[in-house]
């Protein structure tokens, strides 16, 4: 159970004297539905400085480049080597299946990033025509990786009766240079274009 249940807006302050380095970010929902998770880690403008920072299922910048002899088809590669960003701080999600139904998970050593990095944006789009109206308890969990500690959530509680993308949360930078958590819930129609165009 985390320790803190966030409302929109909401933030929760990672304090790292305390040794919260290592962070775990799990997307979990309920149903049938299968949503995609992708990372958006954003300089001072509010943009990706590099491609590699927009982290996703897809992404050619993964933990270990592409071996023929040790995976045979390219989407094998996809399919069981993690999306990273450039620095390594962030590692995306592969499809997974928890006991509570379906589930993403992002991994972040808050060590590894670059300066340059003033964000990272957590979101989540779904797709078969539908929306995430259609979507049950979907909800964003941060973790401390290493003891496996739940430190907060946040469930959307908003309608989101067309909007097919949603940005969950964030990590960013407060004005003391400290990372704190915050949760975002802001949807969007268009579903992953949508946030390419705002981000990049």
């Amino acid at each position: 159970m985390a320790r803190f249940n966030l409302n929109k807006g909401d933030r929760f302050k990672i304090e790292k004297d305390k040794g919260l380095n290592n962070l775990r970010v799990h997307l979990s929902w309920t149903g049938d539905h299968d949503l995609d998770s992708s990372t958006f880690l954003l300089g001072e403008e509010g943009i990706v400085t590099d491609d590699t920072d927009f982290v996703f299922y897809n992404s050619e910048n993964r933990q270990e480049p592409y071996d023929k002899a040790k995976f045979g088809a390219k989407k094998n590669y996809i399919a069981k080597v993690r999306p990273m960003s450039k620095d390594g701080s962030v590692l995306g999600s592969i499809d997974q299946l928890d006991d509570n139904g379906d589930g993403e998970t992002i991994d972040v050593c808050l060590d590894k990033v670059r300066p340059e990095v003033q964000e990272i944006v957590f979101v989540a789009t779904i797709y078969d025509n539908v929306s995430f109206g259609d979507v049950e308890h979907a909800t964003i969990t941060l973790i401390n990786s290493d003891n496996g500690e739940e430190l907060c959530s946040y469930e959307l509680n908003e309608a989101f009766a067309s909007e097919d993308a949603v940005e969950f949360a964030k990590l960013f930078l407060n004005d003391e240079g400290e990372w704190e958590f915050e949760a975002i819930g802001v949807g969007h129609e268009g579903g992953l274009q949508t946030l390419i165009d705002l981000f990049t």
